[in-house]
This record gives structure tokens, C-alpha cells and sequence, in this order.
């Protein structure tokens, strides 16, 4: 349907329904002006149709309330034989924990290898930490079997 506006005592159209939503919207059109439809013979003012021209008045196709999207995490298990070679190979650095989500642990053993580790001591101690874990972590840092 088409519409036309009186604006500064000048016709202006024809506009549609989405175009004069956009003139509402920017303040270019207010309750006060007058509009009449193709056909119409006589002005009328805006208030008779600001239900349509208001931001909510969008109406939608879908029946009944629509439903905001919901959206699946999907969780990919860790590898335990990864894990296992990480903790081999690098587990006085931490790194199989921070394979695994275990940040807390794997910050840990990697400060103890920096600070303690030109000392010897901290390569024992981080080492031995490792390969106890290599037999007593079965899961990962969101609590998820490791395969």
C-alpha cells in the first residue's frame, strides 16, 4: 500500500510502509503529520497508524513467541596417549597439563622448572611430579575422560 505525506504544505510520495517506518525512526515524520493512502481523498495525521510505525511493530511470520537460538558445546576428548608422551617428553615444563585444561598444575611445574631448575633440584622434582601423573590423571581440566 502506498502512502503519501504533507510536508512543508507540499505533497511527497508515494512511500512505502518500511520507508515511512525509517522517517519515524529518524524524527523526520512526528504523529502531527498528515498522511493519506492511494485512493484516499482526505488528510489524516500519523497517530492513526503509529502502532505500525513504532521499532516493535515488525510483525512476524512465525506463530507464537519466538525462541532465542540455542547453541550445543560440543566437547572433543583429549588424547590420553598425547598426554602420555607429552608427560614423557615435556612434563617438567608443564606442557601435558596445559594439554589437558590443567592450567593451575601446568603453571606450577613450569615455574618450579624455571626458578628450581638450574639447581637440579627442580628438574627432580617437576620430573617425579610428571611421571606420577602419567599413571593417576585419567581426565581432562572440564572433567572429561581422556580416550
Amino acid at each position: 500500500m502506498n502512502y503519501y505525506l504533507l510536508l512543508d504544505e507540499t505533497t511527497k510520495g508515494p512511500y512505502t510502509i518500511g520507508q515511512l517506518r525509517s522517517m519515524w525512526n529518524t524524527g523526520m515524520i512526528t504523529v502531527n503529520t498528515p498522511y493519506c493512502q492511494q485512493g484516499d481523498a482526505a488528510w489524516k495525521s500519523l497517530a492513526e497508524i503509529q502502532p505500525q510505525l513504532e521499532p516493535g511493530a515488525v510483525v512476524s511470520s512465525f506463530p507464537g513467541p519466538v525462541q532465542p537460538p540455542s547453541f550445543a558445546r560440543v566437547q572433543v576428548s583429549k588424547s590420553r596417549g598425547i598426554y602420555i608422551i607429552l608427560a614423557l617428553f615435556l612434563g617438567c615444563l608443564g606442557i601435558h597439563n596445559f594439554y589437558a585444561g590443567h592450567y593451575g598444575k601446568g603453571t606450577a611445574q613450569l615455574v618450579i622448572t624455571l626458578v628450581l631448575g638450574w639447581m637440579v633440584i627442580g628438574l627432580i622434582i617437576t620430573g617425579l611430579w610428571a611421571l606420577s601423573e602419567v599413571f593417576a590423571q585419567s581426565h581432562d581440566g572440564e572433567g572429561v575422560k581422556m580416550t
